[in-house]
């Protein structure tokens, strides 16, 4: 094969004695083999049925990806774009299976079944409609925007492993046990075969979106050949993140060894299509853990028949380490979480949005007006209150460290919103004091109450910030005088900040920050933060990056002097370059900060938005990882971030976070924001008040009115149109070329 570890100590034909019921390696071996000349087959028949309805020259892709089909163009390096290319694909893979029952011919069958699988689910798009639709909860093909924006907690092991679960479980209720362990340790989870359904009948809701997806982080894919969507998507991190080149299979096996870190829970009796299936998961580094009696394949297919026992065998399988702190409340806690909605007829209480006050504020005070771990109540907590009820709230934090500064307030405080957000059946949005808080009735009859705000915070403020924060304490208020009372020290300090904010610019400092969080998914890649320019992830900021170096001064964030200028309205430094050269590993040996079109920020595929030159436009579109249309330069997110990502510098393009789309800095050097001509209407809906006040900035008011989106044009004919209806200020400046 030419790729993968070779079996230790497996001759493959023996068996133990006195284990006449146990599966054998040569058994596994024959059944790997058996159900590759069946997937093989089966693929075969719906392909040359595709062929004859559609016609070969048929586009075949699967949708939302800059990938065609994944799996296959990663391994083999073929880029299918057509019906006619994958008879000789299939053929080939077909030809390689040998009836010859050992370890190496039994991984070439799961290769077999990878490519097999792939295009049995890539024919049910061909017409262009969601095949899914219909039989939900199945997710079918898990989309390229979902992938990117799990990206940032795959490269820093928020999200720590990726859990494929087959078959049947023998026991239920064990089974959800261990489902909602891997949810707590904030585990990805691919549910397949008759597993969805035995999680449905012990009260996981797939009826409705908040319990399935990204909500949860829990996708039933569905059965038989759906499985591949898991291999689908830990194949196009690779490619997206770490710039894999298709067909390069020893980097590509060598990378999906280490992360993501995928493993199988196999439940329940074995048949030839599922062990197929799981040497194919095999064949890119990932095991299987079964609950069936078998003669092991050391690291590679084990035994754990004890389902209290099967999450640490993974774990020490696949090397997996959690970053989770255990939090003492009554229901689970984890960033599985962090995504669930709680819909108002689900909804317990809720505090804040539009109809109570509520406030969240978190302060730096001296030693002695901090007791760790002290939580105080004042008012009426849930057991006080009626279901359904809207109570007024308030959520006081106070932080000693040695090591704290008031800058470090509103990251903390920022916090509150993914603290609160990982509480099962707690859902938070917003922040200061125009957050929107709810708990769920499952998660209130399971004893969640909301002094356990006090818990979580005290658990993650020193979990996550032990290197500033040396005590923390919380009080929680829903007496509304009491509140009323608090407010004001609050509101003065929000107004505070903001009046350092402002004052806080690219000028003002002489450091500035390396981010290198997703080098392990992306090797040469590297942000360089500013006060005006945050990472292209849109998690971390300037005031992000220093705490984090104040807590973890090895840790991905590094300061820069940033030394003598080099260009300044360009956005070059001799501090900066060397430190990009350093930490790019001599890729990369200048930047500019402020220019899309000379020298430009790399990008690793983690970006909530990417720019793109539009040469006949004289400027330039953005388009945000949500939005799953057409853009008049032709190309959706999914093809875009296929070209910009992977480490590398792309002029004309650039991946970047939302917030600095309305910054001063932004492509400043290159005609700045009155170059941009197309977004997408949701991401300029989400950003339309901050639009209208930078276009205010510049002297163009109703500049906002002059970014042509989707509903207007989709074609580059349809944007010229538009934008000399307006007259965009883009077409009468220079050249950007």
């Amino acid at each position: 094969m030419g790729i993968g570890p070779e079996p230790v100590g497996i001759d493959g034909y023996g068996q133990v004695a006195g284990t006449e019921k146990r599966t054998t390696q040569r058994q596994l071996y024959k059944m790997a083999i058996d159900g590759a000349i069946i997937a093989t087959g089966y693929a075969e028949i719906l392909l040359n049925r595709a062929i004859h309805k559609h016609g070969a020259g048929h586009e075949v892709s699967y949708p939302g990806t800059a990938y065609g089909l994944p799996c296959i163009d990663a391994w083999t390096g073929v880029e299918v774009k057509k019906l006619a290319d994958l008879p000789p694909l299939l053929g080939a893979v077909r030809g390689r299976i040998k009836e010859e029952y050992t370890y190496e011919n039994a991984f070439a069958a799961g290769e077999a079944v990878l490519y097999s699988a792939e295009i049995v689910e890539a024919l049910k798009y061909l017409d262009g409609t969601d095949p899914y639709e219909d039989k939900r909860p199945y997710t079918g093909f898990v989309g390229d925007p979902i992938l990117r924006k799990l990206g940032i907690a795959f490269v820093d092991d928020t999200i720590p492993a990726a859990a494929v679960f087959v078959g049947k479980a023998k026991d239920p209720k064990a089974l959800v046990r261990l489902v909602r362990e891997c949810q707590e340790k904030g585990m990805l989870i691919i549910a397949t075969f008759d597993i969805i359904q035995q999680l449905q009948d012990n009260g996981y809701r797939f009826d409705e979106g908040n319990h399935y997806g990204l909500d949860v982080m829990l996708y039933p894919v569905g059965e038989f050949t759906q499985a591949i969507h898991g291999a689908s998507f830990a194949t196009r991190a690779a490619l997206a993140f770490a710039g894999i080149k298709r067909g390069d299979r020893k980097a590509l096996y060598e990378y999906l060894h280490k992360r993501p870190r995928v493993f199988v829970v196999q439940l329940g009796p074995l048949d030839d299509i599922k062990v197929a299936a799981e040497f194919g998961v095999l064949f890119m580094g990932s095991p299987t853990i079964t609950d069936q009696d078998i003669e092991e394949i050391p690291d590679r297919y084990v035994m754990e028949k004890d389902y209290t026992k099967i999450l640490q065998r993974a774990t020490e399988l696949r090397d997996i380490k959690y970053k989770l702190t255990k939090v003492p409340i009554p229901v689970l806690y984890g960033p599985s979480f962090e995504g669930e909605s709680i819909r108002k007829q689900d909804m317990y209480l809720e505090a804040g949005g539009t109809r109570t006050p509520a406030l969240e504020y978190v302060r730096m005070a001296p030693a002695e007006e901090v007791e760790d771990g002290k939580t105080t109540f004042i008012g009426k907590d849930v057991d006080e209150l009626p279901e359904g009820k809207a109570i007024p709230l308030g959520i006081f934090v106070d932080v000693y460290g040695r090591k704290m500064q008031k800058d470090f307030e509103s990251v903390l405080e920022r916090r509150i919103h993914q603290f609160t957000n990982f509480i099962e059946g707690g859902w938070h949005t917003g922040q200061r004091n125009l957050i929107w808080i709810r708990l769920s009735k499952n998660s209130v009859k399971q004893g969640l109450k909301l002094k356990h705000l006090g818990t979580v915070l005290h658990a993650k403020f020193h979990a996550d910030f032990s290197g500033i924060v040396d005590r923390v304490q919380v009080t929680v208020v829903t007496d509304e005088s009491e509140l009323k009372k608090r407010a004001p020290a609050a509101m003065k300090a929000y107004d505070e900040r903001d009046a350092r904010i402002r004052g806080l610019t690219d000028e003002a400092v002489d450091t500035f920050y390396s981010c290198t969080l997703c080098q392990s998914f992306a090797p040469n890649h590297l942000c360089v933060i500013s006060p005006e320019r945050l990472g292209l992830c849109g998690a971390i900021n300037w005031l992000d990056a220093k705490a984090s170096f104040e807590i973890a001064p090895s840790g991905p964030n590094r300061p820069w002097k940033k030394g003598a200028t080099v260009d300044e309205v360009k956005g070059q430094w001799e501090g900066v370059n060397a430190g990009v050269k350093e930490l790019s590993r001599g890729k990369i040996e200048r930047f500019n900060s402020y220019s899309i079109m000379e020298d430009p920020m790399t990008s690793c595929g983690c970006f909530e938005c990417i720019l793109a030159m539009v040469p006949e436009a004289n400027g330039i579109l953005i388009i945000n990882r949500e939005y799953p249309g057409e853009t008049p330069i032709g190309m959706k997110f999914s093809t875009l971030a296929g070209q910009v990502g992977g480490g590398n510098q792309v002029p004309g393009f650039l991946g970047v976070g939302r917030q600095y789309i309305t910054s001063k800095k932004f492509i400043s050097a290159d005609g700045g924001f009155q170059r941009v001509v197309w977004m997408p209407k949701m991401l300029k809906d989400a950003l339309r008040d901050r639009l209208v006040e930078r276009g205010k900035e510049v002297g163009d008011p109703d500049f906002v009115q002059k970014i042509a989106d989707e509903t207007v044009a989709t074609t580059t004919d349809q944007l010229m149109e538009f934008l000399q209806k307006v007259n965009h200020p883009a077409l009468g400046m220079n050249p950007m070329m």
